[in-house]
């Protein structure tokens, strides 16, 4: 029987299109990714890919705690900053042809002032006015969502992309990934280094820990709380922003949804390390990310981000305090 020739695949230059290619072996079935017998070399390429997703989430994850430590306000709105940071980078190294290190640093310190700027127009406004932190939640939902149209009236649904060129692959020690890859990895280890120093060595770190950890008592010692708070704030956006850039540059692309897609994620890493503590973040982060990438081994596409819905509900069930959390008696 005569075979029909797949339809040849047409395109546009300069424009973006999708295309599905079905690969067939010598006897004409299909084969998939996802059905593949795991190998060791999957099982390390995989492994060097939750790495870095782990430390990428990281980046976000610590300010998201580290909110829900001075404030005790999920902020359902973190993702959104993310997204910002990478749409940000898209503007300046893409539209406006900036060096991709000029966009980056630019891109994250605009970050940080939305940040800074978000608690001195909504946060502290409504803290004073003691609204509840349901209420505040139901806020950050509100704010998320009015961002995610906004992003998508001026940017549209499409993904775009920070970097035009092709990105260019390294292969060390049997690992293969892309060179933004590596260097988002050194920069995200590095930042994080800084960042857990800073909240450990220096005056303002002690200050930021004693009100996450009493900020009534802080408040009684002196600490300017919300100095604090307002600082945290600037923090949190600030390193969102940055991981937005670094998944830009990975992912070689962005869009509206690409924070939103990751809020489930941060809020697993979050809970896994312990609320409110920036460590457990890092260190749930790193779980999380290295068990999305592993079960990619099993389970085919996007279904991988479910593991972490699991992971969720399983740390509430027998440990809601986390890893690095206290359990706290209520009542």
């Amino acid at each position: 029987m005569r075979r029909t020739p797949p339809a040849p695949s047409r395109g546009n230059l300069n424009a973006n299109a999708g295309t599905i290619f079905q690969l067939s072996d010598q006897e004409g079935a299909t084969t998939d990714t996802a059905t593949t017998s795991v190998t060791a070399a999957r099982f390390w390429q995989q492994f060097a890919s939750g790495i870095r997703l782990g430390l990428l989430i990281a980046l976000a994850s610590i300010g998201l705690s580290l909110i829900y430590g001075t404030t005790g306000l999920s902020s359902f709105s973190h993702g959104e900053q993310v997204t910002l940071g990478g749409l940000l980078a898209y503007v300046f190294a893409n539209q406006l042809g900036w060096n991709i290190w000029l966009a980056g640093i630019v891109t994250v310190l605009l970050c940080a002032a939305s940040g800074y700027l978000q608690d001195a127009g909504i946060w502290k406004p409504l803290r004073k006015r003691r609204i509840s932190l349901t209420q505040l939640m139901i806020v950050t939902i509100g704010l998320s969502i009015a961002a995610q149209y906004a992003f998508q009236y001026f940017f549209g649904a499409s993904t775009v992309r920070i970097q035009q060129g092709n990105p260019e692959t390294v292969t060390f020690a049997g690992i293969t990934l892309t060179v933004q890859s590596y260097v988002a990895m050194g920069i995200a280890l590095v930042v994080l280094i800084g960042t857990g120093l800073f909240l450990a060595k220096t005056r303002f770190g002690r200050a930021t820990r004693a009100v996450s950890d009493n900020p009534a008592l802080a408040a009684a010692s002196g600490i300017d709380v919300d100095r604090v708070i307002r600082f945290v704030w600037t923090l949190a956006a600030g390193l969102a922003g940055l991981s937005g850039v670094m998944l830009g540059l990975v992912l070689n692309g962005v869009n509206w949804q690409t924070g939103l897609q990751l809020l489930l994620l941060m809020f697993a890493s979050v809970t896994l390390g312990g609320l409110g503590t920036a460590y457990g973040a890092l260190v749930g982060s790193m779980i999380i990310g290295i068990v999305v990438e592993l079960t990619n081994l099993v389970l085919p596409g996007d279904f991988k981000y479910a593991t972490a819905l699991v992971i969720l509900i399983l740390i509430l069930l027998f440990r809601p305090q986390g890893i690095f959390g206290r359990a706290e008696r209520i009542g």
